[in-house]
């Protein structure tokens, strides 16, 4: 099976500018200036500071000419990055209170050294290339075996995901590759976008890693 990354690429200073909110379950979420809600994501920046304490807890503050955020784990995994070091952090966001006090911060999944500084500007012209893709589907035609898509766009394409896995899902969850076939026509970049946002919007839910389910009752 296909593993897929769901996250989002992003600039730190878009993190920054986001909006702390609570949704109708009273959780904590991020929510962008444009309104869509921020949780996975994929970052690149230099370490300009390093913070340690105790049980084990290392934090980084990385900075991509944006702004800045803090990557903070307890496990051990941030022990070899120093500061300068030029890195890349796939992971999620985390939003903690104490004493009235909101922190934002980076818990990663995958956090490495960048070799080359060039993987830099590709990342900023996937972020680029995301956001152009977000606006709008390029339909490669417009039936797939005489049936008509009806897909002109994200919305409509998240429609669509909603009912594959509802079609599709036998109680284990329907597979990422699953997906793919199921929309020939539609670019694979585009569905993980409409994937992303319907896992941040809390619609979808991962049980087993490229493995989805609904996590709205029919």
């Amino acid at each position: 099976m296909k593993r897929r990354n769901p996250y989002k690429r992003i600039r730190i200073g878009s993190i920054v500018r986001s909006e702390v909110i609570k949704d109708n379950e009273d959780r904590w979420r991020l929510m962008t200036p444009g309104g869509s809600f921020i949780f996975r994501v994929w970052i690149m920046g230099i370490v300009t500071e390093r913070y340690t304490g105790e049980n084990s807890y290392v934090g980084l503050k990385v900075e991509d000419g944006s702004g800045g955020i803090i990557v903070k784990t307890w496990d051990g995994r941030l022990d070899h990055f120093n500061k300068w070091d030029k890195i890349e952090v796939l992971g999620q966001i985390q939003i903690s209170e104490r004493d009235e006090e909101i922190d934002v911060f980076f818990t990663p999944d995958i956090i490495k050294v960048i070799p080359d500084d060039n993987w830099f500007l590709v990342h900023q012209l996937k972020i680029i290339q995301q956001r152009k893709q977000s606006s709008s589907i390029e339909v490669k035609s417009a039936t797939v075996g005489g049936v008509e898509l009806g897909i002109a766009s994200i919305e409509d394409l998240k429609i669509k995901l909603k009912e594959a896995i509802k079609n599709y899902d036998t109680g284990t969850g329907v597979s990422y590759d699953q997906l793919i076939k199921a929309f020939p026509n539609i670019e694979e970049v585009q569905i993980d976008e409409a994937i992303t946002e319907l896992l941040e919007s809390g619609e979808f839910f991962e049980p087993k890693a490229g493995i989805y389910s609904s996590a709205v009752d029919s």
